[in-house]
């Protein structure tokens, strides 16, 4: 195998280096962003949290200032019975409001201890999830760290077979550089060895005279079929 050709497989080798790299990368992007959709996620869920304790305390306050209301109407209609001139009937259907009036305050006072009792255990419900929240976001930047420096590695890496391969295409001459370029447009594998007298790439069978060329190791020679550049081992 002459130089050229070695000097070729190195610069493939290197460009399947670069495409694994570039894969790589995307994926850790990928796992990045599920990660980053976990800490939205985890905040969303205790932000919900949070509006609901403060939906139920809204609801409790207002239940209160209903029961205030109620309360002040029975003494407003017992202080008309007690010092008003007012008939029978006007009298009794003041009773009746009182008892109406008692009757829904008794049932919104359960009701708003039993609120009470609710915003009580959802308080300490949103504590706990604040602490949890803390811990998950910790776990989650930690993650998202270690996936950030294995991005930079794969990034170093693509920065150094640069390097690597500017200096070794540096040593071929522009027209086998540009032939490869070309080949390596349409094909993953633009050089590859000939396998049993065809060529691994298309996997057509080779005239004998191509076969003894690349034997003879004096020049660059393709596949007659698909133009790869042909080597054996």
């Amino acid at each position: 195998m002459f130089t050229e050709i070695t000097q070729l497989l190195e610069i493939q080798s290197i460009d399947q280096q670069l495409v694994e790299a570039a894969e790589h990368i995307k994926r850790l992007k990928r796992d990045r962003e599920r990660l980053e959709e976990k800490v939205q996620e985890a905040d969303r869920t205790f932000a919900q949290k949070e509006q609901d304790l403060k939906q139920l305390e809204h609801d409790s306050l207002m239940l209160n200032l209903q029961v205030d209301e109620l309360d002040a109407n029975i003494r407003e209609y017992q202080h008309r019975l007690d010092t008003g001139i007012i008939s029978f009937k006007e009298m009794e259907d003041l009773r009746a409001k009182i008892t109406s009036e008692r009757k829904r305050i008794n049932e919104m006072e359960d009701n708003a201890l039993q609120m009470m009792d609710q915003i009580g255990r959802d308080r300490d419900a949103v504590l706990k999830a604040k602490t949890a929240l803390g811990e998950r976001h910790a776990e989650l930047e930690t993650a998202i760290a270690a996936v950030d420096a294995d991005i930079q590695q794969e990034n170093d890496q693509i920065e150094s077979l640069h390097g690597q391969r500017d200096a070794v295409s540096g040593q071929l001459s522009d027209f086998l550089l540009s032939q490869y370029e070309s080949l390596h447009r349409k094909f993953a594998d633009p050089i590859v060895p000939i396998s049993h007298t065809t060529c691994s790439g298309c996997k057509l069978k080779l005239s004998g005279s191509t076969i003894e060329r690349v034997r003879g190791s004096l020049s660059i020679v393709t596949c007659e079929h698909c133009s790869r550049i042909l080597y054996t081992d």
